[in-house]
């Protein structure tokens, strides 16, 4: 590849690599209705599965940044792309016990792909564009979500969900093999004997340098919010607003894609303001303010409604590019990958409790929109922490 080496190719392998890695970790979900009477399990046990992949990648994150500087950030990503393609073939081969095994494998290649990115964004990015940057990549996770929803279900019919999983593994496989292409450029630096918890310690990393702890309660706050809007939304829409499941699913798909937008707009945002933990603090507001009148909406026209949840999407689903960023900005010189997935780890269990913390405010006070609102305090929450931050690193900047 004649560019490996520039910004342009890094960031379209990276935001590829993201939508790879988020294809494999929708498998079962999407194949759910095909799968799961072949595997031996009733529907909720979807739920299980997916927390079982944001728990390994939680636990592969906090070390994710030694690991990725052994190995340099290309070797990482074909790793965590491998990791995908396998725990496919197990979940397509390997019966419930292979399903439980390829989701950890999923999991755990899932852990390894930011810090991998932003290993080496974090070199080549100029100046004043982090945001921007880091925004383009994390495109990557909901365009991998919709093409999972798009290309799955036709796949398993036209061969078998068996097949369709196998034919995933096949395309990582080849994403694999074309990562290999940037090892020259992006793995020059790599140190085999780098220690897998790095400066400060993993976790600890968080404790050492200021603002970054703070980034990481932000992202397990608002990406706890954002699961349990995925994970509700239709249910709200149909049961409490009477909407067909077929409007609602339209819906759902509105908010994916604005939500994908928003990674830009508000990334350009940051870059302008030269401020990302003021834009986080904002995306917070702004989300409370579209929870909070929730309940009050539930006789409005689908036309009312529409707009102000598609601006809930904007704001509760496109905080995580300017997160990323300020976790690279904020890391010590080189820790960038020890500083993504230190905040990584944090967040994703955000991403593992909020559906389950949302159902547990639902069956307390009786309503989905009821609940919403109630849910707003971690947006709030989240807010509160950016705008502390933001004032404390413009007294002590890092």
């Amino acid at each position: 590849m004649a560019h490996a080496s520039g910004l342009t190719a890094a960031l379209v392998a990276t935001t590829a690599t993201q939508g790879l890695a988020t294809f494999a970790v929708f498998i079962l979900p999407v194949l759910a209705p095909f799968a799961l009477r072949d595997l031996g399990v009733e529907p909720h046990w979807i739920g299980h599965q997916v927390a079982a992949i944001y728990i390994a990648a939680a636990l592969v994150s906090s070390i994710a940044g030694g690991l990725v500087g052994r190995w340099g950030p290309a070797r990482g990503s074909q790793v965590a792309v491998a990791a995908g393609a396998a725990g496919c073939v197990l979940i397509a081969l390997g019966g419930l016990p292979g399903a439980v095994l390829g989701s950890v494998l999923i999991g755990a290649g899932y852990g390894l792909t930011n810090p991998a990115a932003s290993m080496v964004l974090s070199r080549m990015t100029p100046a004043g564009r982090h945001n921007l940057v880091y925004g383009i990549k994390q495109m990557g996770v909901p365009f991998g979500a919709a093409l999972a929803g798009l290309v799955l279900p036709g796949l398993a019919i036209a061969i078998g969900w068996r097949g369709a999983a196998l034919a995933v593994a096949m395309v990582l496989l080849a994403m694999t093999l074309a990562l290999g292409l940037f090892r020259p450029h992006w793995d020059a630096a790599r140190n085999p004997a780098a220690p897998l918890r790095g400066a400060g310690g993993g976790l600890s990393l968080l404790r050492a340098r200021p603002g970054l702890a703070s980034v990481a309660i932000i992202g397990a706050l608002y990406s706890a919010a954002q699961l349990a809007l995925g994970a509700y939304a239709v249910t709200m829409l149909v049961e409490e607003f009477g909407w067909s499941p077929v409007v609602a699913g339209v819906l759902a798909a509105a908010l994916q894609i604005t939500g994908a937008f928003g990674r830009i707009l508000w990334a350009w945002m940051a870059d302008r303001l030269r401020s990302g933990l003021k834009v986080l603090a904002g995306l917070g507001l702004m989300t409370a303010a579209v929870l909070l009148p929730l309940p009050l909406t539930t006789g409005w026209p689908m036309a009312a409604l529409a707009p102000m949840l598609c601006l809930l999407g904007l704001c509760a689903a496109g905080w995580n590019g300017v997160m990323l960023a300020e976790a690279s900005r904020l890391a010590p010189p080189g820790g960038s990958g020890h500083a993504t997935g230190a905040v990584l780890s944090v967040t994703f269990a955000g991403v593992v409790t909020g559906p389950t913390l949302f159902a547990a405010i639902f069956a307390a006070v009786g309503s989905y929109a009821l609940a919403f609102a109630v849910l707003a305090a971690l947006p709030l929450a989240g807010a509160a922490v950016a705008w502390r931050a933001h004032r404390r690193t413009e007294i002590t900047p890092p």
